[in-house]
């Protein structure tokens, strides 16, 4: 699906970041649905295509800008971004030295993060993954971070074992939120889980967006 696009740009220390957005959701929700039949409409996975994808969300700057201002986080380390969208996190950080594999499970959402790592002179690998069903191992990483992945129900043990799944010994979570319902749960979930939390706030258009930290201290 083709989208009405337009250019952001932000520059975080000395790098321009420009990257490609879907200029109105809505718009392209729009143009989704002229495109289905009544009873594409109806399929419960229909909502999967929405292109929630290719919006710069305040809690993609949020873990982008976190990265920046904690370089030594991801320097040379290898680096999973669950749900990247546009990238923006996976951009910085690859900036910043890490080697990085961004993942997604959208359709679209590999040729944005190719245009964007073009607009803005990286090269990150990319894989498409349902991370919350595949099994497919991807091997173990030093840090593990997602933006804005808490919007249903089901997602808090989803989200907290797709994070932990993918983690080295000794390694570091990191996920960002903007306060949705489901947040204390995927806390919860982590606790349950053996990690405890290192919260820090993030005022990104003046909102505030929640910035967790999470170390696996085992060395198994």
């Amino acid at each position: 699906m083709k989208y009405p696009t337009q250019i952001k740009q932000r520059k975080l220390g000395n790098k321009l970041y420009v990257m490609e957005v879907i200029r109105d959701l809505d718009e392209a929700i729009d143009l989704i649905c002229d495109s289905m039949t009544p009873d594409e409409q109806l399929d419960p996975f229909a909502e999967d295509l929405c292109p929630y994808f290719g919006i710069l969300w305040p809690a993609a700057e949020a873990l982008a800008q976190y990265l920046n201002e904690r370089p030594e986080l991801v320097n040379k380390k290898k680096v999973l971004e669950l749900g990247c969208g546009l990238g923006f996190p996976s951009m910085v950080a690859t900036h910043l030295g890490a080697q990085v594999l961004a993942t997604d499970f959208h359709p679209d959402a590999q040729e944005y993060l190719q245009r964007n790592c073009r607009h803005s002179s990286l090269s990150i690998a990319y894989q498409r993954l349902n991370w919350r069903e595949d099994s497919e191992d991807l091997g173990k990483f030093d840090v593990v971070m997602g933006s804005d992945i808490l919007y249903e129900s089901k997602h808090p043990r989803e989200v907290a074992r797709g994070l932990i799944k993918f983690l080295k010994p000794g390694g570091t979570i990191l996920l960002t939120d903007p306060g949705r319902n489901y947040l204390q749960y995927f806390i919860d979930a982590m606790k349950q889980e053996g990690y405890q939390e290192e919260m820090t706030t993030l005022s990104i258009e003046g909102k505030e967006n929640f910035i967790f930290k999470f170390i696996n201290e085992y060395t198994e």
